[in-house]
């Protein structure tokens, strides 16, 4: 009797531990500005199973740091870069993040990337069952290059061939100067990655340990990728998404699905960013099947957080 009973007791512990790691969840967080906005997604999404891997640019004053509430989650701070938009330096943070998570020796169910101005839609319970029951573990938008419907000049393809050092007018000037050479001196063009397909999409995805490890290995292996991208407009918007498209793992290939579960309104494709969500957008927002919705902006509007928690979430105190 008590070997049956140790044996039940086992079973059972076996069974909840089991459960709990099919629930661990790793969410990387690129954040540049509002620790109250912050801090209120981590409110959200903590269900004792989230661990969260975030990074604050560097930018933003020490001091603020105070206002962010890490002992009151599973956080880990990120080493901070100066990030920059359309710069190699918003990859690095994530890759240093895939390194963290990969450090804590955890078999996360799914590693989310997420802004600092994302918000879920869908409750912890939603979230952990969609993941629970789902054969697919990538959820990445992609697109081949080039695509004349989403971008112009020659869909896209500015971004492979032709040289970007940043933002900034000495950088601008050194990419004009390097792209107008190129045209005059072959040799001086960019060398592209070779038999390689080019994808591009939205910076944000979900994707599970396989394709952590098969990305970190990846980079490893192929230091020169890494280098290329680092004079590549929006590399964010490509980089991932090229190594995981070209993979000829047949686990990678069969488990990503075109869609990022995001909720993003953009009135213009043309456009950089997409709109702020408003309050008139709640309803579309919690009739969508996506998990998250971007963009948010605690201090143009309150009131849009608190809809969604009404409305998509049952749950006015979010806040609290």
């Amino acid at each position: 009797m008590c070997e049956l009973q140790i044996e039940n007791y086992t079973l059972k512990r076996k069974l909840k531990n089991d459960k709990k790691n099919s629930m661990e969840k790793a969410y990387i967080i690129l954040a540049h500005k509002n620790m109250e906005q912050l801090n209120r997604l981590l409110r959200r999404l903590d269900d004792k199973y989230s661990h969260f891997f975030i990074h604050i640019d560097s930018k933003l004053p020490d001091n603020k740091l105070s206002d962010l509430k890490f002992n009151q989650f599973k956080t880990q701070l990120i080493k901070r870069l100066d990030t920059r938009w359309a710069d190699f330096s918003l990859v690095e943070a994530t890759l240093n993040a895939l390194e963290a998570i990969r450090a804590t020796n955890k078999e996360f169910c799914s590693i989310t990337l997420l802004s600092g101005q994302d918000y879920p839609i869908k409750s912890n319970d939603q979230i952990n069952e969609f993941f629970s029951k789902t054969d697919e573990r990538i959820f990445i938008e992609y697109y081949e290059l080039p695509n004349h419907e989403k971008w112009s000049p020659r869909g896209g393809m500015y971004r492979i061939d032709k040289y970007f050092f940043g933002m900034k007018e000495h950088q601008l000037l050194s990419s004009r100067t390097m792209n107008f050479l190129g045209n005059i001196f072959p040799a001086l063009q960019r060398n592209q990655p070779q038999n390689i397909k080019h994808y591009a999409g939205s910076q944000w995805w979900t994707i599970d340990m396989y394709a952590l490890n098969y990305i970190l290995d990846f980079v490893k292996v192929n230091p020169a990728y890494s280098l290329f991208h680092k004079s590549t407009f929006a590399p964010d918007e490509i980089f991932f998404h090229t190594i995981l498209l070209n993979a000829k793992d047949g686990r990678i290939s069969s488990g990503i699905v075109n869609n990022n579960k995001r909720f993003i309104r953009w009135n213009n494709a043309a456009m950089s960013h997409p709109e702020i969500l408003l309050k008139e957008d709640v309803l579309k927002i919690c009739e969508s099947d996506a998990l998250f919705a971007r963009k948010l902006d605690l201090d143009i509007n309150i009131e849009v957080f608190e809809q969604i928690d009404k409305r998509c979430l049952n749950n006015e105190t979010a806040a609290a």
